[in-house]
């Protein structure tokens, strides 16, 4: 049988019962002994993290998340996962997939695209995710901002965090059922049971780039 090919994509069998969900950035702060002063530095890095706990399951149903944990080999394979209660946006847009209509760099917190009904007040919402990329490139993001669309469908979207990786017009661009890409914290990877095969999951996460 062939190693896996990541990254997998995260089982939906039982959907999730609760989830911690949050972003994970990298800023610095000095502090004067004398006055008070501060400085703060504020990195690039700003990372997905969440933990997911899954409903008690059948044993029939726990065999997906046992072959999922078990090809995952610790924390050297992936998986795409999104929000597990934001999958619909909450904005009016009907269209799954819009176009990216200019480059944009690295650090770029808007984005342009083309794609919505002609004059569509909030197409998105704050809080609606956008998925830039598929696959292994796959980034999520979130909308900060409400967006009308302009009377020829286009739009810019503000969105956090800035952007990982540079875009052009080809990158694709998802604003339903948006996943990102994922790594295990941790290369021990469980369950537990009970005598009557009821099976419980719970595991922390972090985006993987």
């Amino acid at each position: 049988m062939p190693a896996p090919t990541y990254p997998l994509a995260f089982p939906s069998t039982v959907g999730v019962q609760k989830s911690n969900w949050g972003l994970k950035r990298a800023v610095g702060l000095s502090e004067s002994p004398f006055t008070g002063a501060q400085q703060v530095y504020e990195h690039t890095m700003a990372l997905w993290c969440a933990v997911i706990t899954l409903p008690p399951m059948s044993r029939a149903q726990a065999v997906d998340y046992q072959t999922f944990f078990m090809q995952l080999h610790g924390r050297r394979g992936t998986f795409t996962m999104g929000d597990p209660d934001a999958k619909s946006k909450r904005g009016n847009a009907t269209q799954s997939s819009l176009t990216i209509t200019s480059s944009a760099s690295v650090g770029a917190y808007d984005i342009a695209v083309s794609g919505f009904t002609n004059s569509q007040s909030n197409a998105l919402v704050k809080g609606d995710y956008v998925q830039l990329g598929n696959g292994a490139s796959a980034k999520l993001h979130l909308v900060t901002a409400n967006v009308n669309a302009s009377g020829s469908g286009t739009a810019t979207i503000s969105l956090e965090p800035a952007l990982k990786v540079a875009i052009t017009g080809s990158t694709p661009c998802t604003i339903q059922n948006t996943v990102g890409v994922w790594r295990m914290d941790q290369n021990k990877l469980e369950w537990n049971s009970n005598k009557v095969s009821t099976y419980g999951f719970s595991f922390s996460c972090t985006e993987a780039l």
